[in-house]
């Protein structure tokens, strides 16, 4: 099993923390961590995403790891690279995003980290963070409302493939501050 290393973010990005969202699952750190790895079924839990694809020549071999790039296509908003930073199973990965139109993406410095805490208890906990800077003012104001959103149902649907049932998701940062009670 690997040693649970924390990712340094101010290694990759100085943009301040915009968005993280946490949220409990019964599932083990390896069940949730192989979930969210999963490049392909990644189609099954985020929203807007209609495809896929996977370069590894970074690394020289067809396993995912630093320097892997997940290419997405996005309904109604084109396509995104998302680069791995970090890879460390089965307690987390990060990836810097970045947008193919600059548009549709009103987000520069784009670092994802998606963090697992085993749970004393069982299970797992998980904490997605998304680490931006603004650019432009077209599209910041709709992406400001839809980013939340997109983060809750893809938290939901991740623990739909889980076979979990849907739970109050918490914002630590963004509009919200706390969950509401």
């Amino acid at each position: 099993m690997s040693e649970l290393i924390k990712f340094n973010i101010k290694q990759h990005t100085q943009a301040p923390l915009r968005l993280a969202y946490e949220m409990d699952f019964n599932a083990s750190p390896e069940a949730l961590f192989q979930t969210i790895s999963d490049h392909n079924a990644v189609l099954n839990w985020v929203p807007l995403m209609k495809s896929v694809s996977m370069e590894h020549q970074q690394n020289n071999t067809q396993a995912c790891d630093v320097g892997s790039v997940r290419h997405c296509s996005l309904h109604a908003m084109g396509g995104i690279d998302e680069t791995i930073l970090w890879w460390n199973p089965p307690y987390g990965y990060a990836f810097k995003v970045e947008a193919k139109s600059k548009i549709m993406m009103p987000t520069v410095d784009h670092v994802s980290v998606m963090q697992i805490d085993r749970l004393a208890e069982g299970g797992s906990h998980l904490t997605w963070q998304h680490y931006y800077n603004w650019r432009g003012l077209l599209m910041r104001h709709i992406t400001a409302i839809m980013f939340p959103k997109m983060m809750k149902t893809a938290l939901n649907n991740i623990r739909k493939v889980l076979h979990e049932a849907p739970e109050q998701t918490c914002a630590t940062t963004g509009c919200q501050k706390t969950c509401p009670k």
